[in-house]
């Protein structure tokens, strides 16, 4: 492979042109008619497999290697010569794959998405129906950019080739999207306005900007378009992947020219409700699910995704949320997710990462032909981890429940509390952190009068378009309905309550009443400074608990830092209505606060309209035994999906090994060369399958497994074909696990006429004529 010599190549055939003769002879030409130079497969074989297990390893790098084994200087011609050899190497092993997709009937529209993950997607006859039925996540990152080529030295060469697969979603189906969200915007903001007026019953309480806007404020990502802008050095910002739960991606986009705007995640749910939708619902995770799925139920998707896509926010960027928003989102307390903690975005870029310095001052298509190869490496890696997968995850859900149901019966004879308590504390948080909500101030309604005033001005002098002139405009009128509807709302009040002449300063009425504003108004604001320093106490738990990583302390405490910055403006606010109360109260310091917040003693409580110091769900042990309690149940339903993806994997890999068996007898005669790479093909998968099936089996010998190693039917999957083809030798591992305890399932009665592996009478036979027929060829 590293061995460079002249030789003389003799053809096979008269009329064969030099570069067939080269390759029969094992090498690839680096010129199409008249090559002087050639580089081996092996070489080629060699660095593709290097560079899927190293991204970093680029071409360059490659060759600099290459000459040092050879005691050569490099030099930059051969690194050209390579990837030239190595693009049409890539173009050859595509349509391998191709005359391969053809011969085993995989080359349907969408087969890829379809069947990116034997133990997702793989849904068989009879087994117990999963809700939600995927679980996904989707994400940007944005280390992959390609430098625009106006930004380059020399001139560029067109290179109009673009990518072979479908793993990529179009710019164009991106860009249908573009509008989405100032469409969705124009939306909430009239249902906003619509909240804003009056009632002829009710003054009008609206959510803080603090809990509308944390996350935004918070995460890039969930911010308004306007800011998600890049530097014009770059063409193309990254790429927003969307993977299974098993690390399988299922497709990506090209972020283009801007940061990671909602027209990427928009596009990807796009194509995920119309490759698995609506027959199965997808659970995905985003760091922004929160605020996402406003945008997206505002949408034109909204009415596809309801029912069919969930948002959920992964676990670890959870914790920087703030507590609220957890109690919503975070996988803990979602129904059905399990143990799944939806960071698998952040796993494959962290791989993906490594490619970034070797593509991006490449070509657009070297690019995506780069990511496709990463992408079909992870893919095999993945799929070779998914038994080591499931018995780590059924081992983990196991020790969580054996140490978690002790637990609970511990707390429940020490705190005397029930499942039904843990979940309705779950509900009294929430209800609680809802209701500390501070009323708006009319500081809006004043500046849109402002505004308004100034209209003329501004146009004049600030030259402000169109559509800010519109909204200048707008915010005016609904600033003048709500004064109109407030108007008529006083005046109804007052015919109420027979008064004849309006409070007016000065008169003892309207003093009273000024004090009861202010009280009101301190109260307010009391509520909010609560709400964020209750919020800081349960956050500073989560980081004095033992277990967490580096990563996730720093993350909390980031998350911690932004949120005492709202402390700080909520401290002021409560201190500016604490003075002008009659007589006034005693105004906080930052320290007294941040002491009472730090010994989890926070005196100002009793001020508030409800002291939560004595609710239970308030107590650090009732908080830790409902999350125990939610623990355990998470990962029941762990247990209960692991047992469904079992078999699921298991049918999988053995339809895969029949498939290629009937391809292979059908390409023996006509097409041997193809049945020879079907055959390689095969021994490799059945290679992985045989680890996989260990890892299986493995798996059935927990203590406390209930699931089974069984051969079933895919869902329109036609398997009588394939009656009297052999399975593969490691099918014979399968079978029921014994529960750690030797013995078989008690309820049921018919294990020991089974055959191991086999699901029905169909399945023995076919396993007793494989063992048949062992060394004879079959047909």
């Amino acid at each position: 492979m590293v061995e460079s010599s002249t030789i003389s190549l003799t053809p096979f055939e008269p009329t064969e042109i030099a570069t067939v003769t080269i390759a029969k002879y094992g090498y690839l030409a680096t010129a199409p008619l008249f090559p002087s130079q050639a580089i081996s497969f092996r070489a080629l074989e060699a660095y593709r497999v290097l560079h899927g297990a190293c991204p970093r390893l680029s071409i360059q790098a490659f060759c600099q290697g290459l000459s040092g084994l050879r005691l050569e200087p490099y030099r930059h011609v051969l690194a050209e010569q390579f990837s030239s050899a190595f693009d049409v190497y890539n173009d050859i092993l595509h349509y391998v794959d191709q005359l391969v997709a053809a011969a085993l009937r995989r080359n349907t529209p969408n087969w890829r998405m379809l069947n990116a993950c034997a133990a997702c997607l793989y849904r068989l006859e009879g087994e117990k129906p999963l809700k939600p039925g995927l679980l996904a996540s989707m994400d940007g990152n944005s280390s992959l950019k390609l430098v625009d080529d106006a930004f380059r030295s020399g001139q560029t060469r067109p290179d109009e080739r673009t990518w072979r697969t479908d793993l990529f979603i179009t710019a164009e189906e991106v860009d249908q999207f573009k509008d989405e969200v100032h469409n969705a915007q124009k939306e909430v903001d009239g249902e906003d306005e619509e909240r804003e007026v009056i009632s002829e019953d009710t003054l009008p309480i609206e959510e803080p900007a603090e809990s509308k806007s944390v996350c935004a404020e918070r995460w890039r990502n969930a911010g308004p378009e306007a800011r998600k802008k890049m530097f014009a050095l770059f063409a193309t910002t990254g790429i927003f992947a969307c993977l299974c739960r098993h690390g399988q991606v299922l497709v990506l986009c090209d972020m283009i020219c801007s940061g990671e705007l909602m027209k990427y995640p928009l596009a990807i749910v796009n194509r995920v409700i119309d490759v698995y939708g609506p027959e199965l619902s997808v659970a995905l995770g985003y760091d922004i699910a929160c605020e996402f799925s406003k945008t997206l139920g505002h949408s034109s998707l909204g009415p596809r995704a309801e029912g069919v896509v969930s948002g959920v926010v992964p676990a670890f960027h959870g914790h920087s949320h703030n507590r609220r928003c957890q109690l919503d989102w975070h996988p803990m307390y979602l129904e059905g997710v399990g143990k799944e903690d939806f960071e698998g975005c952040e796993r494959f870029f962290s791989h993906s990462n490594g490619l970034a310095s070797a593509t991006r001052l490449s070509t657009a298509f070297h690019r995506h032909q780069a990511i496709e190869g990463l992408v079909a490496r992870w893919a095999l890696l993945k799929h070779a981890e998914s038994g080591r997968f499931i018995f780590n995850n059924y081992r983990q859900a196991l020790t969580i429940i054996n140490e978690g149901t002790r637990a609970l019966d511990i707390y429940a004879r020490e705190l005397k509390t029930t499942p039904e308590d843990y979940k309705r504390y779950l509900v009294e948080e929430r209800e609680y952190l809802r209701g500390l909500m501070a009323e708006p101030a009319d500081i809006k309604d004043r500046a849109a009068v402002e505004d308004y005033k100034t209209l003329d001005y501004q146009i004049v002098h600030d030259g402000i378009t169109g559509r800010e002139i519109s909204r200048i405009q707008r915010e005016y009128l609904a600033a003048q309905t709500r004064l109109e509807s407030a108007e008529e709302v006083v005046r109804r009040l007052e015919d109420m309550l027979d008064i004849d002449s309006r409070w007016m300063p000065g008169t003892p009425e309207y003093i009273k009443m000024m004090v009861a504003l202010g009280q009101r108004r301190y109260r307010r604001a009391l509520d909010n400074l609560e709400r964020l320093v209750v919020q800081r106490l349960f956050e500073l738990s989560k980081l004095g608990m033992n277990g967490l990583g580096y990563k996730l302390r720093e993350k909390i405490g980031h998350a911690l830092k932004a949120r005492a910055e709202a402390i700080r403006k909520a401290l002021a606010e409560y201190n500016r209505h604490a003075k002008a109360l009659i007589p006034p109260r005693p105004e906080l310091s930052w320290t007294e606060v941040m002491e009472m917040a730090s010994i989890g003693e926070f005196d100002l409580l009793r001020d508030a309209r409800q002291d939560i110091r004595e609710k239970p769900w308030a107590n650090r042990s009732h908080r830790a035994a409902t999350a125990t309690y939610f623990n355990v149940k998470r990962a029941r339903e762990e247990i209960d999906r692991l047992n469904v993806e079992i078999p699921r994997l298991f049918t999988a890999m053995i339809d895969d090994h029949i498939d290629h068996h009937d391809a292979i007898q059908a390409a023996a005669d006509k097409e041997p060369a193809l049945a020879h790479e079907l055959k390689l093909r095969q021994q490799y998968n059945d290679a992985v399958n045989a680890k996989n099936v260990a890892w299986l089996q493995k798996a059935s010998k927990l203590h406390g497994f209930t699931g089974r190693i069984e051969y079933g039917k895919r869902i329109g999957h036609n398997a009588s074909r394939s009656d009297a083809l052999p399975l593969p030798s490691w099918a014979t591992y399968a079978g029921s696990g014994d529960g750690g305890n030797g013995s078989a399932d008690d309820d049921d009665d018919d294990d020991d006429d089974d055959i191991q592996g086999t699901g029905s009478t169909t399945d023995a036979t076919r396993l007793v004529n494989f063992i048949d027929g062992l060394g004879k060829d079959m047909d």
